[in-house]
């Protein structure tokens, strides 16, 4: 499936007067997009991105009732509801834009592709909560992590340059590009433990259904997030296919979406976020497809043990001195496995909560909800089959 940059109709109305109004007296958009002050700007909403299921997000089209200069664009918003106050933080995926912005001006080699952040608003009164704009980037998004499409050897070359990118996030100078206080970075699984059963009380708490199933992982996983490696990088948080633009035709990285989770953290959770596609089954109906039960090899799909060794390889082709070893990346693959499949209940678990609600901010809201005991399983079978027999001996 190719279709994450497919729109549908707005769902949630966008008052287009009071953003043509804010965007007009925004000189420094003007100045981004190259409009003249003098310039009378003319704006359409195009719709909303069918694809993504936490901040709204939308395709506009900004242009000059005076001259053919025109431009699309993309705005993301908050929900106007919200369960908890740490959740959709639409100001840090801003800042976290700029940084890399200032990232890639200084690393001509290492490269994290990224649209160009153009604006954020924080005044509710604007659109009913806080939102920003930034560029549009056209190109291919997978929804189905096999990539279908692509030949076997261009599936090989997109994996390759994946973990390229992936590792270049993993090394950016956090100080030097003004992120120092993004994070608190020690004890990164342990604190994200905690915040999500927070998220996941207040969750059940508004849709009324409890979640025992949810509780009893965090249990779990709390049993060993005191020992795991933590290696602190700055962190995407949700780093998976379906999160990336690839070039119309070449297999090549070209921007990384969705940074609403991104802090200074440990860096094999994005590494466990990629593998989740490793568990889901290729399905034409879900709203995300994995690569679970095809046969890799043929497809030219690495697995997830190749997965591994790619991340390790380049990861000390870019830092000589690297801390983190393969056998330890090996050793603890399956608890953040467990680890980022037990966050998406939870934030399966939301998405349920706000579709229950009306306010989902996907067409595909309640398909996605009704995923929560299969997730929920899922994390369960890695806890007793890979995370048990391989930490609890050592530990």
């Amino acid at each position: 499936m190719q279709d994450g940059q497919a729109t549908s109709g707005t769902h949630q109305s966008i008052d287009q007067e009071s953003l043509t109004r804010w965007m007009v007296k925004n000189t420094n958009l003007r100045r981004l997009l190259s409009f003249s002050d003098e310039e009378i700007l003319n704006l359409e909403i195009v719709g909303k991105f069918s694809f993504g299921q936490s901040n709204p997000t939308y395709l506009l089209r900004i242009s000059s009732i005076d001259t053919d200069v025109q431009f699309n664009a993309v705005l993301r918003r908050k929900p106007i509801s919200i369960a908890h106050p740490s959740a959709h933080a639409l100001h840090r995926e801003f800042q976290v834009l700029q940084a890399l912005q200032k990232h890639n001006e200084q690393n001509q080699y290492k490269q994290v592709p990224v649209p160009y952040p153009y604006a954020y608003c924080d005044d509710n009164k604007i659109l009913g909560s806080e939102f920003y704009i930034m560029e549009f980037i056209s190109g291919r998004i997978f929804t189905d992590s096999s990539m279908p499409g692509m030949t076997r050897k261009d599936r090989e070359r997109a994996f390759e340059d994946v973990m390229s990118v992936i590792a270049n996030l993993h090394d950016v100078d956090i100080g030097g590009v003004g992120l120092s206080t993004f994070g608190k970075g020690g004890n990164y699984v342990q604190r994200q433990l905690n915040r999500l059963m927070a998220v996941s009380r207040k969750q059940s708490e508004l849709s009324n259904a409890p979640a025992p199933q949810i509780e009893k992982l965090a249990n779990q996983l709390l049993q060993y997030a005191g020992d795991c490696p933590n290696h602190i990088s700055l962190l995407h948080g949700d780093f998976k296919i379906d999160n990336l633009i690839f070039h119309p035709t070449d297999p090549k990285v070209i921007a990384v979406l969705d940074w609403e989770m991104s802090t200074v953290g440990d860096s094999l959770i994005d590494l466990a976020n990629l593998s989740i596609m490793y568990l889901m089954p290729r399905s034409r109906k879900a709203a995300i497809s994995g690569v679970a039960g095809i046969d890799l090899h043929l497809l030219g799909v690495p697995t997830r043990l190749e997965l591994l060794n790619m991340y390790y390889r380049h990861r000390t082709n870019s830092i000589k001195n690297t801390m983190i070893t393969f056998d330890e990346i090996q050793k603890w693959s399956g608890f953040y496995l467990a680890f980022v499949t037990f966050k998406n209940a939870v934030i399966i678990q939301g998405i349920a909560q706000r579709a229950k609600s009306g306010l989902a901010s996907s067409a595909r809201a309640n398909e996605v909800a009704k995923a929560l005991p299969i997730i929920c399983m899922m994390a369960q079978s890695i806890l007793d089959t890979e995370v048990k027999p391989n930490l609890t001996s050592s530990l």
